[in-house]
């Protein structure tokens, strides 16, 4: 299955005369990033969608309540393999960032895949 390219904040891409497509691993770390930067409540279709780690931005990072907020939205994610552990590991870097490191199964290939990010 493929779907329309967007990176949150960014604009759309055209590409071949369309809009940019995206499938496979690619598509499900999109995914995610939606579901991390996405405010509870804001989707009215799914209420309970969403970390909303945006709005953690300038707060006390809590490591274990991020890291448990985040496991518990990505093994939602239909191209993650419920089967197996996510691994969330949430950090402070020297320059006052926050950084983030998420490990999971593809649930279509059954490989190991990363997705890293800072705040």
């Amino acid at each position: 299955m493929s779907a329309i390219s967007h990176l949150c904040g960014g604009d759309l891409l055209l590409e071949n005369g369309g809009l940019q497509v995206i499938s496979g691993a690619d598509e499900t770390r999109q995914r995610l990033l939606r579901r991390l930067l996405t405010n509870p409540g804001d989707y009215i279709w799914q209420p309970e969608y969403g970390v909303g780690l945006q709005s953690m931005v300038g707060e006390v990072v809590v490591p274990a309540v991020m890291q448990a907020a985040i496991r518990v939205q990505v093994i939602k994610d239909p191209g993650v393999d419920s089967g197996h552990s996510v691994d969330v590991t949430v950090s402070a870097a020297d320059n006052g960032l926050c950084l983030c490191h998420i490990s999971y199964v593809d649930a279509d290939t059954g490989q190991q895949q990363t997705v890293d990010f800072s705040a």
